[in-house]
């Protein structure tokens, strides 16, 4: 009888550790998507304010606000496929390190698509 107690017993610790790592879990994934949402709204605003001192730079040109809220948006998608991509060009040569030609190749790659993104988020936004 004394072990069926003890039985029980590790069954309800096991569950008190099981609903603990859940909890831990969602926390963390939670923190991530927090963290992931500060990176993208700093990537925007500080693409947005580039992109705005350029512009006046060049004989005092604006950008307009949906202009710029596209450029962020752009940048900001450009860069978590930078992301993806640099991390499986370095897999794929089983290295954990990122190096130049990892980067010559996603713009070798890359280059038509972004210029056609660009091009068709400037077309629904009414600005080209």
């Amino acid at each position: 009888m004394l072990n069926n107690n003890n039985d029980i017993d590790d069954d309800i610790d096991d569950d008190d550790d099981e609903n603990t790592n859940n909890t831990t879990h969602h926390h963390q994934q939670q923190r991530q998507r927090q963290k992931e949402k500060l990176i993208r709204n700093r990537v925007l605003a500080d693409s947005i304010k580039i992109a705005e001192l350029e512009a006046k730079e060049h004989d005092g040109v604006s950008l307009s606000p949906q202009a710029a809220s596209v450029l962020g948006e752009l940048v900001f998608l450009e860069s978590e496929k930078l992301a993806f991509d640099l991390k499986a060009f370095a897999k794929h040569r089983n290295d954990r390190t990122i190096t130049k030609k990892d980067v010559e190749l996603f713009v070798r790659r890359s280059s038509g698509d972004l210029l056609e993104c660009i091009e068709d988020a400037l077309r629904k936004e009414n600005v080209i």
